[in-house]
């Protein structure tokens, strides 16, 4: 039976890889990949890109803390408080502008929700003694 820490690092890997996967299409593609096809103005996309390069950078870091994830903590506690900010970003536009689509609606509830759950979880992993793996 895999350990806390296996499933952790499983964990982290499939977010890391959506995230980076996600935010290439972003970059590659703009805001029309968004549901809906919006139509944006040459501003709104360039912001949009750049913060899917910001988006991409988290999920690399994210990737980066795999292998080692004690050692990575700090960076990886980090990526949690930003998407955790960028949660309440998003309820804050939802409050001053209306309702996004329902998958962004969804969005808010997870970037919320996820972040605190995966920090008590890291802390956890974190304090367990490293277990070598003999095969």
């Amino acid at each position: 039976m895999p350990s806390s820490r296996r499933w952790f690092q499983s964990v982290i890997l499939l977010l890391g890889l959506v995230v980076v996967g996600t935010a290439l299409a972003d970059i590659a593609v703009g805001p029309s990949v968004l549901p809906g096809s919006p139509e944006a103005s040459a501003t709104l996309d360039s912001n949009y890109r750049f913060f899917a390069g910001l988006w991409c950078t988290l999920g690399i870091v994210m990737l980066g803390t795999v292998r080692h994830i004690e050692r990575h903590a700090f960076a990886l506690r980090a990526v949690f408080g930003a998407v955790f900010l960028g949660g309440l970003a998003r309820g804050l536009s939802y409050l001053s502008a209306g309702a996004p689509h329902a998958l962004f609606t969804a969005g808010i509830g997870v970037e919320l929700l996820l972040p605190p759950l995966l920090l008590l979880w890291s802390q956890r992993v974190c304090r367990e003694p490293a277990r070598l793996v003999t095969h």
